[in-house]
C-alpha cells in the first residue's frame, strides 16, 4: 500500500508542477497576474506536499525492510544498523533524485519568500528544472518509451525474466543486497545529502539568470542572486569537504582526491561557482562585468546536470568507484542538459547586444581588473578538468572501451593556473577598487611580500622540499645532434627542475595570498567586522593549499623513511608483517599481533607502533571479502597535530590466486647480523654486512651507486656454507636495478631490492624457497605531514563564505522591506 502511494504522490506531484510551471509563466507575462501567483505557489505546495509523502513512503519501505520493492531490495538489508539503512534512501538513483526533487522544493520556497519581483519568471525557470527531475522518477510507459524509473517499481516488474519470478510471480526475498560496503561510513551518511543541496541551490542564480535576461533587467538581479551563489558554493564546498575526507579514511589509495571523474564532475560547478560570484562582485561594486556574471551563473548550473549525466548515465561505471549504473535515463539527461543550455544560452545570445558595456575598460592595477583575470583563471581551470573528465564520452565517439585520462592530465595543466589566481587572491584585496598609483601599489604589497618570500626560503631551506619534488631526469633519445642541441637541453632542464619550480612558485603564492589578506583582515576587524568574508575565505583557501602541497607532496611511505632519494625504489613502498615478529621499517618499529572482528563481522587486524620519538599506539586497519567476493580495505589513521599516519593491510588470503605469492619465495628483511631459517628447515640465510667493490664487469656504464649484500646460506642438510653477493644498483638517471644471485643446484635465487641506510636493514626477495609463513600480512602505511592544513583551510574559507553570505542575505532583505 505504501508502495502505490509512494507512486500516486509522485504522479501527483509531476503534474502540480508543470501545472505551477504554467501559472508562473503566466505570471511573468502579464502586470496583473496576482491569480496566477496564487495559482503556481499553491501548485507549489501541492508539488511539495506529493515529494514528501513519496520520501516518507520511501523511507518507510526501506525501514520495515520491503524487499518486494526493487529499490528496496537492491540497497538496504536487515543487518544495516539504522542509520545506514536512512543513507540506503540515497543510496541509488531513484532516490538520490527524490532527495534532490525535495530540495528543490524548499529551493522554491526561498525564492518566492526572497526575490521579489524576480519570483514569477525566475520559478518558472525552476519549475522547468523540477519537471525534468521529476521525470526521472515518475515511472510512466507510453507504449515502447518509458519516461523514468520509479523507486517504488516492484523486483517482480524490474526483473520479469528471472527464473525464480516464472516459477513464482509472489516470491520475496528474505534480505535485500545491502549497501556498497565501501558507503559504510558516517561520512557518507552526510556527504551525499550536502551535495545535494549544493547541486539544488545551484538552480537560483541560473533562475535569476534567465530571469534578468528574460525581463531586460540586467543590473539588479545581482543583489538576489548573490546570497544564493554563496550559499550554493559554500554548501557544494562543504559537500566536497566531506567526501574528500570519506575518501582519506575509507578508501585505501591513501589520499583525499585522485582527480576521480566523480569528484570532478562536483569540483567543476564549484569552481565557475566561485567565479561567477567574483563576475557578480564586480558588476555590484563597479558596474562592469555583466556579460561574465551571466555566462557564470549560466554555465554552473548546466555543469551540475552535466555531473549528473556524468555519473548517471553509466558511461563511468568502470572508471569511478561513485558512479551509478545505467537505468535507461541517459535520453533525458540529454534533453534536460540541452533544455537548460538552450534555453539560457539562447536568451543571453539575443540579449548580448542589449547588455551594460562599460564606457572604458578598468586599469591594470585595480582590483575589478585583478578579480576579473582571476575569475575568467578559474574558469579555464574548471574547462581544462572538464575536458580531462569528459575523455569517457569523446572517447566512446571512437573506440568501445574508452579510458580516463591520467592524474598528471591534471596535475601539469592545473599547477600553472593555480599558481596564478593564488597570487591574484592576494594582490586584489590589497589593490584599491577603480584605479591605483604604483606606489601606493608598492607600499601596500611590500610587506606580504617580503613575509612570503622569507617563508618560501624556509620551506627551501629548511625542508626536504628539493628533494622530494626534482624529477631525475630522463636520458635523452635519438641523434647526439639532437642530444646536443640548445632545445633538447631545455626540455631536460625543465623536465628535471620545472615541476619543483612550479610547485615553489605555488608555495609562495599561497603563502603571499595568507599574508595579503591577513593584513587585509586585520584592517578591516579593527573597523567593520561584517566584511571579512572576503579576506577570511581567501586566507583559508592559502591555507588549504598549503597543506595540499606538504600532505600530498612531502607524503612518504614509511620504507622510504630515511632513506636518500636516490636509494628509493618507488615500486617497492609497502612492507610485509608476520604474526608477532617485530619489524623496524622508517624508524618505526612495527608488530602484527593479531586479527580481531568488528561488530559487524569484518576482519581488522591489530598493529602495534613504537614511534621514533619513543610514543606508542595501535590501529586497526581493516580487510575483508564481501558478499560479492570482492576485497575491501579501511585503512586506520594515527591522528596527529602535525602529521598523519595513514595505514592499509592486504591479508594473505588476498594473495592465494597471485601467481606471484603461490610460487615458493617471499620477501624478507634482515638487519646486520641478523639469521633466518627458509624453507622446512632446509638452508639457514644470515646477512654479514654490504661490500661496496663490486667487480665493475658486472656493472652497466651508467652506474651511479653499486652495492652487494655479503650473505652466507647454509644447506642446513649438508652443512654447506656459500657466500652470495646480489648487488643493488642506481643508474645515472636514478633508476633502480638487481643483480641476482642464483644457486643452480640448490634451486634458489635471492635478489638485493632495497636498503634502509639509516637502520641498516636490507630487503631480500627469494625465490624457489618458502619464505612467509601461514599468518602474514601487507602493509601499506605513509606519514601524512600537515594534512590537517587542509581541514582547517577548507574550514576557513567556509566560514569565510557564510560570513559573506549572511551580510548579503541581510543586504537582500533590506531591499526587499523597502519595496
Amino acid at each position: 500500500m505504501a508502495g502505490v502511494l509512494g507512486q500516486l504522490a509522485v504522479l501527483s506531484a509531476f503534474v502540480a508542477c508543470l501545472l505551477a510551471g504554467l501559472a508562473y509563466l503566466q505570471a511573468a507575462r502579464r502586470r496583473e497576474a496576482f491569480d496566477w501567483l496564487r495559482l503556481a505557489r499553491g501548485s507549489w505546495g501541492v508539488m511539495f506536499g506529493a515529494t514528501v509523502v513519496a520520501a516518507a513512503a520511501l523511507l518507510y519501505l526501506i525501514l520495515t525492510h520491503q524487499f518486494q520493492y526493487a529499490y528496496v531490495y537492491q540497497y538496504s538489508s536487515r543487518d544495516l544498523p539504522l542509520h545506514y539503512l536512512i543513507s540506503s534512501f540515497w543510496a541509488g538513483q531513484e532516490g538520490s533524485f527524490l532527495l534532490w526533487i525535495l530540495y528543490t522544493g524548499l529551493i522554491g520556497f526561498g525564492l518566492m519568500r526572497w526575490s521579489g519581483r524576480f519570483e514569477a519568471p525566475a520559478m518558472a525557470v525552476v519549475a522547468l528544472s523540477q519537471a525534468f527531475l521529476l521525470s526521472m522518477i515518475v515511472g510512466l510507459k507510453l507504449g515502447p518509451l518509458a519516461i523514468g524509473s520509479s523507486p517504488f517499481q516492484l523486483l517482480v516488474e524490474r526483473f520479469p525474466d528471472a527464473p525464480i519470478f516464472r516459477q513464482n510471480p509472489a516470491f520475496v526475498p528474505a534480505d535485500g543486497n545491502g549497501l556498497n560496503d565501501l558507503l559504510m561510513n558516517p561520512w557518507m551518511t552526510a556527504h551525499p545529502p550536502t551535495l545535494f543541496v549544493g547541486f539544488a541551490a545551484m538552480v537560483a542564480p541560473f533562475a535569476l539568470a534567465v530571469a534578468a535576461l528574460w525581463q531586460r533587467r540586467y543590473r539588479d538581479w545581482i543583489r538576489v542572486a548573490m546570497p544564493w551563489m554563496l550559499f550554493a558554493v559554500l554548501v557544494l564546498g562543504l559537500g566536497i569537504l566531506l567526501g574528500g575526507y570519506w575518501a582519506y579514511e575509507t578508501l585505501s589509495f591513501g589520499g583525499y582526491w585522485a582527480w576521480d571523474p566523480v569528484e570532478n564532475s562536483s569540483f567543476v560547478p564549484w569552481l565557475t561557482g566561485a567565479a561567477a560570484l567574483h563576475a557578480m562582485l564586480i558588476q555590484k561594486r563597479s558596474g562592469r562585468g555583466y556579460r561574465m556574471a551571466l555566462v557564470l551563473s549560466l554555465l554552473s548550473y548546466v555543469l551540475v546536470i552535466y555531473s549528473t549525466f556524468l555519473t548517471r548515465s553509466g558511461i563511468l561505471g568502470d572508471l569511478s568507484v561513485h558512479s551509478f549504473v545505467d537505468l535507461g535515463l541517459h535520453n533525458q539527461l540529454v534533453v534536460w542538459i540541452a533544455a537548460m543550455a538552450l534555453l539560457g544560452g539562447g536568451l543571453l545570445l539575443v540579449r548580448y547586444r542589449e547588455l551594460p558595456a562599460p564606457a572604458e575598460e578598468p586599469p591594470l592595477l585595480s582590483r575589478e581588473a585583478l578579480i576579473f583575470i582571476g575569475a575568467l583563471l578559474l574558469t579555464v581551470t574548471a574547462l581544462v578538468i572538464l575536458v580531462g573528465t569528459s575523455a569517457p564520452i569523446l572517447g566512446k565517439l571512437f573506440r568501445d572501451n574508452p579510458a580516463s585520462v591520467a592524474t598528471s592530465f591534471y596535475n601539469q595543466w592545473t599547477l600553472p593556473l593555480a599558481v596564478v589566481f593564488t597570487f591574484l587572491m592576494g594582490a586584489a584585496q590589497l589593490i584599491w577598487w577603480h584605479k591605483m598609483d604604483v606606489e601606493m601599489a608598492h607600499r601596500l604589497l611590500l610587506r606580504p611580500l617580503a613575509l612570503s618570500v622569507v617563508a618560501t626560503l624556509a620551506v627551501l631551506l629548511l625542508t626536504p622540499f628539493v628533494e622530494y619534488t626534482v624529477r631525475p631526469p630522463i636520458a635523452a633519445s635519438g641523434s647526439p645532434m639532437a642530444q646536443a642541441g640548445v632545445l633538447s637541453g631545455l626540455s631536460q632542464l625543465w623536465q628535471t627542475y620545472g615541476f619543483s619550480l612550479l610547485l615553489l612558485l605555488l608555495v609562495f603564492a599561497a603563502f603571499f595570498a595568507f599574508f595579503g589578506n591577513l593584513q587585509v583582515l586585520w584592517r578591516i576587524a579593527r573597523g567593520n567586522p561584517r566584511l571579512a568574508g572576503g579576506a577570511l575565505s581567501h586566507i583559508g583557501l592559502g591555507v588549504m593549499l598549503l597543506g595540499i602541497i606538504a600532505s600530498s607532496g612531502f607524503s612518504l611511505p614509511l620504507p622510504h623513511r630515511g632513506v636518500p632519494p636516490a636509494l628509493r625504489d618507488d615500486e617497492r613502498t609497502n612492507f610485509v608483517l608476520v604474526r608477532d615478529e617485530p619489524r623496524r621499517v622508517g624508524g618505526y618499529e612495527v608488530r602484527y599481533e593479531g586479527r580481531g572482528f568488528t561488530p559487524e563481522g569484518h576482519a581488522f587486524y591489530r598493529l602495534s607502533f613504537t614511534a621514533p620519538d619513543g610514543r606508542t599506539f595501535t590501529l586497526e586497519p581493516v580487510a575483508y571479502q564481501n558478499r560479492r567476493g570482492e576485497w575491501i580495505l579501511h585503512p586506520d589513521i594515527k591522528l596527529g597535530l602535525w602529521k598523519d599516519l595513514f595505514v592499509a593491510v592486504s591479508p594473505a588470503e588476498m594473495f592465494e590466486q597471485d601467481s606471484t605469492f603461490s610460487e615458493k619465495g617471499g620477501e624478507l628483511v634482515l638487519a646486520r647480523g641478523d639469521s633466518v631459517v627458509l624453507g622446512r628447515q632446509e638452508f639457514a640465510l644470515r646477512f654479514v654486512g654490504f661490500d661496496t667493490q663490486v667487480d665493475p664487469s658486472l656493472l652497466p656504464d651508467s652506474t651511479a651507486i653499486a652495492v652487494a649484500a655479503v650473505l652466507h646460506l647454509t644447506n642446513l642438510q649438508t652443512q654447506e656454507t656459500r657466500t652470495l653477493r646480489p648487488v643493488y644498483l642506481v643508474r645515472a638517471d636514478r633508476s633502480v636495478q638487481y643483480i641476482q644471485t642464483r644457486v643452480r643446484d640448490w634451486n634458489l635465487a635471492v635478489t638485493f631490492t632495497g636498503m634502509n641506510v639509516s637502520s641498516g636493514e636490507i630487503t631480500l626477495a627469494i625465490e624457489g624457497v618458502e619464505v612467509m609463513p601461514d599468518d602474514w600480512i601487507v602493509v601499506q602505511a605513509y606519514e601524512k605531514p600537515l594534512i590537517n592544513l587542509v581541514w582547517l583551510g577548507f574550514l576557513l574559507m567556509s566560514g569565510g563564505i557564510g560570513l559573506a553570505l549572511v551580510r548579503r542575505a541581510r543586504e537582500l532583505r533590506q531591499i526587499l522591506r523597502r519595496r
